[in-house]
């Protein structure tokens, strides 16, 4: 190990000349055939020393395949076979090679690494080199070690998959998006898992795809890559998939595969928005972009509804890409416009608290504070939506809010606490609607159809002790004094009076009362009819 700190130590402080580089190279090379050649388990080496091998071989490659050793991907292409017959059968010796290919790649061809200018050009000279010489039989050695090793060894496939998931983002993607290739990657991707334990080459596989589509090129050449690829059928059967369907509100859920296809989803769609928003683009590739928006929105919405939030999280950034080009497209086309119901209630819906939350469980905070934080990024699509088409917003949000409290009068207790945080937050975010006309009334009228909807919902919730009875009967069955903040500050200021009964009854502090009003007084100070103008109607110290 120390040996070849120093050594790679001189290499990249360039301290050896031609004659030493290669000197090292052969003494290397020599040890790597012996002890890799074989095929025998036993012989090589432990993955720390493996890792440190790899390191030096790729600051060797770095100095020496440009003018040196300009046939280093043969002599370990050469190892991948025991005969040396072309037959990819040296296990050992194939995870070197990949172990290698990943370590040039990171070391060249990574993106998300800054580089002075005299690297970037010297990587880029390099890439040249490996594509003019090396990359065509690379890409072969890719296929053979699939079509042998699937089956065989899921550890040598799935270092493969990533190997190709890296390099395909610099080199022809004709040379992966082929028939062979593609073969062997679906079968990979829809391999049946009956263990449902997690399958890390069919996951390997599907972020292989998401590579591919990652790729940049020309607008129309990704679109028919897609079409090509007929990513929204295999999108749709991984859907249907018993991991991702029949498992799915069980324990046994396949939460790594979900994420996977999200991301490929994610990808797919950030592609589509980006062509559909483009002017320029010709009217052909336009209208597969059409028709495959429509294909993957169903797709999109299936993962931002998912009940794990990090799964849901996945697809938030197209989704946000999406509504943005919505918000442009104006007059918005009816094909464009019919998106926005399936996309405003899986919004809704994903604002409420799921079945395992349970309100003031200290052991729960972290989760909580995770919730909220997605809360915020949902309202800023609920937002989009809104500036979209307001009054689509203002129909589904006030049948939400109204059903709710429909359901409260009818069922009482029996209610379900999540469905009544949900429509009093989304009352609270409706109130934001009223705000650029200043309020709630104008000349002692509502100042628009939001504020009017508004006073509908605050009316309906306060307009009898009965519905008061209800929601205190839910607190208490909950036993959580603690809701009655959330309460307040997710309220609008016509609820004071109300707010100030429950306050009451439950015995809340009026300091307790005050800090959670403030909240409230700062963003409405319009004096409702027969209401206080704010916390001044709490009078009781208790």
């Amino acid at each position: 190990m120390v040996s070849l700190d120093v050594v790679n130590n001189a290499i990249q402080a360039e301290q050896f000349d031609s004659q030493s580089l290669s000197h090292v190279k052969e003494a290397l090379l020599e040890y790597i055939r012996r002890t890799y050649g074989s095929g025998n388990q036993e012989d090589i080496d432990p993955p720390h020393l493996q890792n440190k091998i790899t390191q030096t071989l790729t600051f060797l490659f770095i100095s020496m395949y440009k003018q040196g050793w300009e046939g280093f991907l043969d002599d370990f292409l050469a190892l991948t076979s025991l005969q040396n017959n072309g037959s990819r059968d040296n296990a050992v010796g194939i995870v070197l090679y990949l172990r290698l290919l990943s370590s040039i790649h990171d070391e060249i061809a990574d993106v998300m690494l800054s580089r002075p200018t005299s690297e970037t050009r010297r990587n880029t000279e390099l890439k040249d080199l490996l594509r003019a010489r090396d990359v065509q039989k690379i890409t072969s050695s890719w296929q053979d070690i699939l079509a042998q090793w699937t089956g065989r060894d899921d550890g040598v496939v799935e270092m493969n998959l990533k190997v190709v998931g890296k390099w395909v983002s610099w080199i022809d993607i004709s040379l992966i998006v082929n028939q062979d290739t593609l073969n062997l990657l679906f079968q990979l991707a829809g391999r049946p898992n009956p263990s449902n334990r997690e399958d890390r080459v069919r996951n390997a596989a599907i972020d292989t795809f998401t590579e591919i589509v990652a790729k940049k090129m020309k607008a129309s050449d990704k679109m028919n890559m897609i079409v090509f690829l007929d990513l929204g059928e295999v999108v749709s059967r991984l859907i249907t998939s018993p991991a991702l369907h029949d498992l799915r509100t069980t324990s046994s859920y396949d939460t790594d595969l979900a994420e996977a296809v999200a991301k490929l989803v994610n990808n797919v769609v950030f592609d589509i928005v980006k062509v559909l928003e483009d002017p320029q683009v010709d009217t052909d590739t336009r209208a597969r972009a059409e028709m495959l928006i429509q294909t993957f929105l169903p797709h999109l919405l299936r993962f931002f509804s998912d009940e794990y939030d990090e799964i849901c999280s996945t697809v938030i950034p197209s989704l946000t890409d999406l509504l943005t080009f919505l918000r442009k497209a104006k007059p918005i086309p009816d094909t464009y416009s019919a998106m926005l119901t399936p996309i405003l209630n899986a919004i809704v819906q994903k604002m409420r608290y799921d079945e395992t939350s349970n309100w003031g469980n200290e052991d729960e905070q972290t989760d909580e504070a995770e919730f909220q934080e997605l809360r915020k990024r949902l309202q800023i699509l609920q937002k989009s939506v809104a500036a979209v088409d307001e009054t689509l917003y203002t129909d589904i949000l006030s049948n939400v809010i109204g059903n709710t409290f429909q359901r409260l009068d009818q069922q009482g207790g029996q209610m379900d606490w999540r469905d009544l945080d949900l429509a009093l937050h989304e009352m609270y975010l409706f109130g934001e609607l009223t705000l650029p006309n200043g309020g709630l009334y104008a000349k002692s009228r509502p100042s628009g159809v939001a504020a009017e909807r508004l006073i509908m919902m605050m009316s309906k919730m306060v307009e009898s002790g009965k519905i008061r009875s209800r929601l205190l009967s839910i607190m208490f069955a909950n036993n959580q004094k603690e809701l009655l903040p959330s309460l307040i500050q997710q309220s609008s200021c016509s609820t004071w009076r109300f707010a100030s009964g429950i306050a009451h009854s439950l015995r809340i502090s009026r300091n307790t009362f005050l800090k959670s009003s403030n909240i409230l007084s700062g963003s409405c100070t319009m004096t409702i009819r027969g209401f206080g103008r704010g916390p001044g109607i709490y009078s009781t110290d208790s």
